[in-house]
């Protein structure tokens, strides 16, 4: 089993199984809402910062201020990933990777997308990046995605001049450093 963001620096946000946000603190799991005030504030501050991703919850109609909270957390920092979510007093977010990814209104306003050198991946290339990455053919992905196979390559085109990258083996390997699979 893989274990929950961030276990090498101490602290780390992940939704367990169930969907539920979770927390590790120096080797202890706990609920997110157990987490000291001192390790809660980062997150707060970044989501009362953030007005597009407090509209954004409101619009999926979460209006309670501690479900917001959870909400945001959970969608921006809740992948288990290796990597530390916060460091010397900055928040690092994971990269979108949940089921809901095709239809869901927040994405890319609660949780965040990885940029490339050139630009930030549209929600269609993004789901292309993750297809290449678990090792899909170009027919497969646009089946899977609805869409013709030149569109698939149009889009692969544009992928790797956002990302600065050569070929699908490039593709993968930013997407595995960023967390995406």
């Amino acid at each position: 089993m893989q274990l929950p963001s961030g276990i090498e620096n101490g602290f780390g946000i992940y939704k367990n199984d169930n969907g539920e946000v979770e927390a590790v603190v120096i080797g202890n799991r706990m609920d997110y809402f157990e987490l000291p005030s001192n390790l809660r504030e980062p997150f707060q501050a970044e989501l009362i910062a953030d007005i597009p991703a407090q509209k954004c919850l409101q619009e999926m109609k979460i209006v309670d201020a501690d479900q917001m909270e959870y909400k945001f957390v959970g969608c921006r920092y809740g992948i288990s990933d290796f990597i530390s979510d916060s460091t010397e007093h900055k928040n690092l977010p994971d990269a979108p990777c949940c089921s809901d990814i095709k239809s869901c209104p927040g994405f890319n306003i609660i949780c965040k997308v990885p940029a490339g050198k050139n630009g930030t991946l549209s929600r269609q290339e993004y789901l292309i990046v993750t297809l290449v990455s678990k090792g899909k053919l170009d027919k497969e992905i646009a089946s899977e995605l609805g869409i013709e196979v030149s569109t698939t390559r149009t889009h692969l085109a544009r992928i790797r001049e956002k990302l600065c990258v050569n070929n699908r083996i490039e593709i993968a390997f930013w997407a595995m450093k960023k967390g995406i699979v």
